[in-house]
């Protein structure tokens, strides 16, 4: 008489298939996860050194004759264009009305303050990322006395 056994192997021939198809959405999530965070991080920083290019350039602005004393409309308008400029070089659309910059007195001195709020847009957007790069700067002016 012959016996045939069966394996303990074809038994559980299914299982890896099983295995797979419950870890393949979670594994999903965290490998967009991981995408749309590196993706938030990456535009941060081209936010970041934009905003801070043109404040610095901005800073510099000798203002005009017409410019009532601790004011500097050139500062304030070259700045916010070197803003949208910059941005749109990366891909980020924004108007010169959303990055205008003001003039405060900052410690007793005059600064150009501007504080942006930009939206981020994730490339997949099935984890939860934040909605908007929240950027303050401030840029003291070197030719600019009596604010």
């Amino acid at each position: 008489m012959i016996h045939l056994r069966k394996s303990g192997r074809s038994s559980r021939r299914g299982s890896q298939a099983v295995e797979f198809a419950l870890t393949l959405p979670i594994l999903s999530m965290l490998l967009l996860g991981l995408v749309d965070y590196g993706w938030y991080f990456l535009r941060q920083s081209m936010v970041v050194n934009a905003v801070r290019e043109s404040m610095r350039l901005g800073a510099m602005q000798t203002p005009d004759s017409t410019d009532l004393a601790g004011d500097c409309s050139s500062c304030k308008s070259l700045a916010a264009s070197q803003i949208v400029s910059s941005l749109a070089d990366v891909g980020i659309t924004v108007t010169a009305a959303e990055v205008t910059p003001s003039i405060e007195n900052v410690s007793g001195a005059c600064a150009l303050t501007l504080s942006p709020t930009i939206e981020f847009d994730p490339l997949a957007g099935l984890v939860a990322t934040p909605d908007l790069y929240d950027v303050n700067a401030i840029a003291f002016l070197t030719n600019v006395t009596g604010c």
